[in-house]
């Protein structure tokens, strides 16, 4: 029992970070229909930046947000405008975006060779005191738990975003209908590039606790973020931001528990699950609702 109860808090914490690291990913495709390979590199290049607050001015990863939401909002729109509008203009902008931003991930992963260089780097676990608590018997970093915080409160300030605000309601009917959103006078490039901008500032939010809860920060990791990202949302359901949630959880609970239980199938049984999920429900987990917001 004491097995099983310390998978569902691992797995529960991983569940809330997964859903901050793949939200802004669904985001930009229900958005814009945009397939982001670089998501992965900006996850890393937060935690880059994090690191660096956090060696040269004693920054903790909550305080470092302060700087890294905006800068990377700010990032997000710099890209945006000489890029996403014309891959929209195209026949096909998803198999557009595909290699474009397969070209922006491996020009960010070189930036980060030449600014950071190959070697692991991390935040330390003792930036939060105490350096553990214990809940139902289980000891577990406090730093998880600060990420988990964290995560929940960047998907509940979305949510708001979303359902709370004017800019919230058009970027839902972009969703739902694009032509028809057009039409009733939605500024497509003032909120496609608002949601492009928040979903590389949660990307990078990601990242500034990524080095606690899952991998080492490296150039190359990002390739491994974008691949866990898309498969959460494939789960959840592509173009639904809050599917996303549920897909983290699937994903997290299938990680954890094998990861307890039978660890060297640990880094397998989640994209098998995905699999299953994508031959038995193509559209996800919550595909029938994913048009309905």
């Amino acid at each position: 029992m004491s097995l099983f109860i310390d998978a569902f808090i691992t797995s529960t914490l991983l569940a809330a970070f997964f859903s901050i690291a793949a939200l802004g990913l669904n985001v930009v495709f229900g958005v814009m229909r945009i397939v982001n390979l670089a998501h992965g590199e900006f996850i890393v290049m937060g935690s880059y930046l994090a690191i660096a607050l956090a060696l040269h001015y004693n920054f903790n990863p909550v305080l470092s947000l302060a700087v890294i939401v905006p800068f990377f909002f700010v990032v997000g729109l710099l890209l945006y405008f000489p890029i996403v509008p014309r891959l929209q203009k195209s026949d096909d902008p998803e198999m557009g975006s595909f290699i474009l931003f397969f070209g922006v991930s491996f020009a960010l992963e070189g930036i980060a060779v030449q600014m950071f260089g190959v070697n692991y780097q991390s935040l330390s676990y003792s930036v939060f005191r105490p350096l553990h608590v214990s809940t139902l018997g289980t000891t577990i970093p406090t730093a998880w738990v600060v990420t988990a915080l964290v995560s929940v409160a960047a998907i509940v300030l979305v949510y708001l975003y979303m359902y709370r605000t004017g800019l919230g309601l058009q970027t839902r009917a972009l969703m739902i209908n694009r032509e028809e959103a057009m039409a009733n006078g939605v500024s497509v490039n003032r909120v496609s590039a608002i949601a492009f901008g928040i979903s590389i500032a949660l990307a990078a939010s990601a990242g500034a606790f990524s080095s606690f809860i899952s991998y080492p920060t490296t150039p190359s990791i990002g390739d491994t973020f974008t691949l866990i990202s898309f498969a959460i949302i494939i789960i959840g359901a592509l173009g639904n931001p809050f599917a996303t949630v549920v897909g983290a959880i699937v994903f997290a609970f299938a990680y954890g528990y094998t990861d307890i239980y039978e660890p060297n199938w640990s880094a397998l049984v989640p994209f098998v699950i995905l699999i299953a999920v994508v031959l038995a429900r193509p559209q996800g987990l919550l595909g029938r609702k994913a048009r309905e917001f």
